[in-house]
This record gives C-alpha cells, sequence and structure tokens, in this order.
C-alpha cells in the first residue's frame, strides 16, 4: 500500500520538534509494511527532497526568497496567521502550490490512497486531487480544525472535504461529534482513531528520584505535576486555587507547573496573592526526551482544561496519557476530549472545568486512593488505545476495509 501523506507541517530535519507526532504515524506505517511519501510546505535550511527514518519527504517552495516562506512552522499556521496580515496574504499562495504539488505528486507517484492532516487547507486540497484522480482519500482530524476556524465560509470548506473523503479518523468523541454535524452524511465514514504516542522509554530511576527530590521540598509529602500551556484555558488558575485549597485542609502538597504561557507572571502573581508562592515552582519548558521522568516523578499529575472565550477546547489530551504510561495518577475536567482518557472512577478522577472546589476535591480522592487499581488499569488502557502501534495497526485495517 503505498500513502501520501500532506500536512502543513513536518520535522524540518532530524530532530527538529515540530509535529513529531505526524513523523511518528508515518514512521510506524513504513515499519507496518506501508510505502509512505509525506507533502510539505518548504522552510529555510530544509531539504527539498528528503528521507527520514524509511518516510520520504517533498518539501514544496510557495515564497521566494525562502526566507519568506513563514506561514507554517515556528508555531504554527493559525499563530503565524494572527501575527502577521503579510502571512494571509501569503495564505492563498501555499494553497495553490500545495495543490499544484500534490497533484503531480498524485499523478507520477500513484499513491493507494491520499491521507490529509487536518481538514482545511491539506484536507479540502486533497479532496479535489481526489476528485480529479479517482485516487482514494482518508482526512485525518487533529481538533483544531473542527474545533475552530468556524466561521460560515470555513464551514463550507470542511464539509466539503468531509464529504469528499472515503475515510474520515477521529482523535476523540468531541471531534467526532464536531465532523458529525458538519456532514451529517459522512457518519458512516468515520473512524475514532486517538493520535499515537511513542511508547514509555526506558526511565533511569535514580534521575527519577533525584528530579523529585529536587522539586519536592523536604517539608511536603505529596508532588502534583502540571505539563502545558501556561494559559487560562489550561486551568492554570484553578490549579492553583486548588492547592491553596488543599494545604489549607491539612494536605501536603506542592505543585510544580511544566511549560511556559503569555500569562505565567499573572499565575505567579496569583500564587503570591494567594500566599501559596512557596508550594508552586513554575518549572518551565522541559525537553520532550524528558517528560516522562517529570511523569514518573509526581505523585498525581492534573490537566484541568476548561473551555477558552475564543470557543477552544481540549480536543483530545496526550498529556494524560503520557503520565498513564508513567505509572503517574491522573485527574482531569469533563472537557472536550478529556473524558475519552480520563474515565472517572477507573482511569482517573474528573473534576467540573472551571471550578477550583470540585477539582481540589478529586485530587483528595486521588491523594487518599492507595489502591494501584487505578494506576494499573490506566496503563494498560493507554498502551491499547494510544501507543502508535496500535493506532497505526487500526488505521490499515481501516483502509484496507474501504478497499
Amino acid at each position: 500500500m503505498k500513502i501520501l501523506i500532506v500536512t502543513s507541517n513536518y520535522p524540518r530535519w532530524p530532530g527538529d520538534s515540530t509535529t513529531p507526532f505526524v513523523h511518528n504515524f508515518a514512521r510506524e506505517l513504513v515499519s507496518q509494511g506501508a510505502q509512505v511519501r509525506v507533502v510539505a510546505p518548504h522552510f529555510e535550511g530544509a531539504k527539498r527532497k528528503d528521507n527520514m527514518d524509511g518516510v520520504e519527504i517533498r518539501r514544496f517552495r510557495y515564497w521566494l526568497p525562502e526566507s519568506g516562506q513563514t506561514v507554517c512552522y515556528q508555531g504554527g499556521a493559525l499563530g503565524n496567521l494572527k501575527k502577521s496580515w503579510v502571512n494571509k496574504v501569503k495564505l492563498p499562495v501555499l494553497v495553490a502550490c500545495e495543490f499544484f504539488f500534490t497533484l503531480v505528486q498524485t499523478l507520477f507517484w500513484k499513491p493507494t490512497w491520499i491521507n490529509s492532516h487536518w481538514l482545511i487547507p491539506q484536507g479540502f486540497v486533497c479532496a479535489l486531487v481526489s476528485k480529479l484522480t479517482n485516487v482514494k482519500h482518508v482526512s485525518t482530524i487533529h481538533g483544531g480544525d473542527v474545533l475552530a476556524l468556524d466561521s460560515h465560509l470555513l464551514r463550507k470548506f470542511k464539509a466539503f472535504t468531509l464529504k469528499h473523503s472515503d475515510v474520515v479518523t477521529v482523535n476523540s468523541s468531541v471531534t467526532r461529534a464536531k465532523a458529525e454535524a458538519l456532514s451529517p452524511a459522512t457518519v458512516s465514514n468515520l473512524v475514532l482513531l486517538p493520535t499515537g504516542i511513542l511508547a514509555i522509554p526506558t526511565l533511569n530511576q535514580d534521575e527519577v528520584l533525584a528530579l523529585r527530590a529536587q522539586l519536592l521540598p523536604k517539608s511536603k509529602e505529596y508532588l502534583l505535576l502540571f505539563v502545558g500551556r501556561v494559559n487560562e484555558e489550561k486551568g492554570v488558575k484553578e490549579l492553583i486555587e486548588a492547592t491553596k485549597i488543599l494545604l489549607d485542609n491539612g494536605y501536603s502538597v506542592h505543585l510544580a507547573i511544566v511549560g511556559r504561557g503569555h500569562q505565567e507572571q499573572q499565575f505567579k502573581a496569583l500564587a503570591a496573592t494567594l500566599n501559596v508562592e512557596n508550594a508552586v515552582t513554575f518549572v518551565g519548558w522541559v525537553n520532550s526526551s524528558e517528560i516522562y521522568h517529570y511523569y514518573a516523578a509526581a505523585d498525581i499529575f492534573v490537566g484541568p482544561s476548561k473551555r477558552a472565550d475564543d470557543g477552544w477546547i481540549e480536543a483530545q489530551g496526550l498529556t494524560f496519557v503520557e503520565a498513564m504510561l508513567a505509572g503517574c495518577k491522573v485527574v482531569g475536567t469533563n472537557s472536550g476530549g478529556i473524558p475519552d482518557a480520563v474515565i472517572d472512577g477507573k482511569t482517573g478522577w474528573l473534576a467540573e472545568p472551571d471550578n477550583a472546589i470540585s477539582l481540589s476535591e478529586n485530587i483528595k480522592k486521588a491523594l487518599d486512593n492507595d489502591s494501584t487499581e487505578i494506576i494499573d488499569t490506566a496503563s494498560a488502557f493507554a498502551k491499547d488505545n494510544y501507543l502508535v502501534q496500535n493506532t497505526v495497526r487500526r488505521f490499515l485495517t481501516s483502509l484496507k476495509d474501504v478497499a
């Protein structure tokens, strides 16, 4: 089987952290016997024709000089479009170049399937190419492409893409519901397929213990961990408030916040106002190769995401799955796609979003639970449903069933 993957972001060179999950997916397809070629926008300094881990890569130019190719990468297209009106001018050129390059690759490489990642623009482009060439099209939805960009015109483009997809994979129940609402006729083509992640690496237990000692003051007993953007929609405010409630109720906890965000200073000020600044450590960004040590060092991972003012919600929440694989208890919120992974009372605990009291009560439940049953159940659930080798196997089965 030959699969042509079309994406707006892909690692530009070995070691690049840009959308590693797309490369992990492509690499696993190769390991399971598929021939894979990736079409992605070019970026200054990247090779036009490349091969990484057995995955062929073809990068198309859409602007000259090459340094002017600023729509994608470095934070993603959505953020880049918001930052600069010049990028909005470049966007139609990028889409046109992507269409013609994908068409040429399809005509000459002759893939069995075209696989678009994100509904717009890739899904729309691939739907057109599929209609012109009669090559089957599978759309992969990652969340933001259906949950954001919700103008009437863009909904029309997304509905067209869904209508002209032989298979549509959605990463959570919330993205599935949105896709069904956009195009009810495609319900039978939808496949729930979470974004796959790599298996947990072998951890050095001495390093884990050293990290725990570094993060957890000797006066404290339990380490709470947050990993993600330090912004309002991630529930950092409620987590700091919940930490205050726990301390006032006699729970010996310390909170470590891993990540960066525009509102970091605001939350540091909140911790000071609540007089818990000594119970909260802002760690900053951590290399992805080290993050599992943080999960393993913590007692509870807390991800209290909520709906943002602009309508954003957590589409999936892979940090919960990573924490489960590392043997860390998890507490989330009943928001977006989080309940798909955090099944209340089975794989973790769920609080109400935007509610510090509910969050503190569920953290208490996790702290007071001495059984390893939930940890073991969560780990097995994460392996079965989220490891990339398992998600890719189900992906290929879905394509073969259609074929």
